[in-house]
């Protein structure tokens, strides 16, 4: 698998849909989505730009288990956390709302893990993150 690419692609559809619904809510003079908006561009975009350029950047080796766990936490929490979000908010009457409210729950606690283990691997991979002499 390669993480830079998987979470490159997945934050520049995440710039896009942010985007989208950005205009939409200047066109439409609403701030209805505003919640969405932000957590779909600091999430899905920005946060997964910044995991993809630190995999680049960094030597972290192909076959860690950690940064595997690590690129997959993040790529479905952060789909979990958004369409959870949207689910809960706009609430389509498919489900029952406690549905929409786990799917945004437990989105968010994926999420969670993802930047936690982030945190972990800056301390374990210390060795391969250093500055250009």
């Amino acid at each position: 698998m390669n993480r830079t690419k998987l979470l490159l692609r997945t934050s520049a559809i995440y710039a896009l849909i942010g985007t989208f619904i950005g205009s939409h809510m200047a066109g439409a003079g609403s701030m209805l989505f505003r919640a969405i908006h932000a957590h779909i561009l600091v999430v899905g975009w920005l946060s997964l730009f910044a995991f993809a350029i630190f995999y680049r950047v960094f030597a972290i080796p192909k076959h860690s288990k950690m940064a595997n766990v690590q690129v997959w936490t993040a790529f479905f929490g952060t789909f979990g956390l958004t369409f959870g979000m949207y689910l809960y908010y706009f609430d389509p009457a498919i489900l029952p709302s406690v549905v929409y409210l786990i799917f945004y729950i437990v989105g968010g606690t994926v999420l969670v893990v993802s930047f936690i283990l982030f945190a972990v691997m800056t301390y374990m991979f210390g060795g391969v993150i250093k500055e250009k002499e």
